[in-house]
């Protein structure tokens, strides 16, 4: 097993020719007493690319109020912290048993997507129900966050070593970059499988589905939906080689239980999407 430092980010060479990651980048650097952690600009950057897209997208309707469209990101935003984070307390109650203190801690780190996910689509639900907006619409625009907000979540757990993949004999055995040196939470670097890496992947190849689907298909309301089964079924592949910690059912990591959930649940969104009337532009 190669370990090399933690703070040696970067990609460099290895004794087989091919590739380490390391810890890439934990830190851009700081301003003043701020530290800029990777991790938090890049989820930022996800929650304001959001926010402004939503805005964006309200201005292609004709009275719409683009302002009422960011208070439906803010209340999507709100309920899917509050909603992952409780998601995450349960996952991992084992821990929280012993730390309550640490249960609204949020800063601390640790949100479930599966829940925040269910918790953004009620506060959409919610919000475009008080605004009078449509929710179709509303979750079109959603839909095109959702894959940056995959793309840069994904990198940012890169950078911190969440969702690390599990550890394999030797990085000769595979193509550069399917599996590389990679460190865990612990800062043991070893060749892993690069499973943040395909989770970057999959965001990239959600936002070429989105602008598919926005093309080919006109009917409104369908293309978040349509994102979450694909995310679903990608999550539920990435986690086969995944070497993070997380309780198992039968012979299957939770999240992969949840991954197939989101997929199922996203899927009766959509034939219930197919079933409501189209509104008039």
């Amino acid at each position: 097993m190669a370990c090399l430092p933690k703070q040696s980010g970067g990609l460099r060479p290895n004794p087989y020719g091919l590739y380490s990651l390391g810890a890439m980048l934990p830190e851009l650097g700081r301003i003043g007493p701020l530290t800029l952690r990777t991790y938090t600009v890049l989820l930022d950057t996800a929650i304001i690319t959001g926010l402004v897209l939503m805005f964006v997208q309200a201005r292609r309707f004709s009275g719409e109020q683009p302002a009422h469209w960011v208070d439906a990101g803010l209340g999507a935003l709100l309920l899917g912290i509050v909603a992952g984070r409780l998601g995450h307390v349960g996952i991992y109650w084992h821990y929280f048993t012993d730390h309550r203190s640490e249960i609204i801690q949020v800063w601390l780190g640790g949100i479930d997507w599966h829940t925040a996910v269910i918790g953004g689509v009620a506060g959409l639900l919610i919000v475009s129900a008080w605004r009078g907006i449509s929710f179709a619409r509303l979750s079109d625009a959603a839909a095109l966050t959702l894959p940056i907000g995959v793309i840069l979540t994904y990198l940012g757990c890169l950078s911190t070593s969440c969702g690390h993949g599990r550890e394999v004999g030797s990085l000769a055995d595979y193509p550069p970059l399917v599996a590389a040196e990679l460190s865990d939470l612990y800062g043991v670097v070893a060749p892993r499988l690069s499973s943040q890496l395909y989770g970057a992947v999959l965001g990239v190849v959600l936002l070429l589905v989105f602008f598919l689907v926005a093309r080919c298909v006109q009917r409104e309301g369908i293309r978040l939906w349509v994102l979450l089964i694909l995310l679903g079924l990608g999550a539920f592949g990435i986690g086969f080689t995944r070497g993070d910690s997380i309780p198992m059912v039968g012979g299957l990591r939770l999240d992969q239980l949840l991954d197939l959930s989101i997929s199922a649940l996203a899927f009766i969104g959509l034939l219930a999407a197919l079933q409501t009337p189209v509104q008039e532009t």
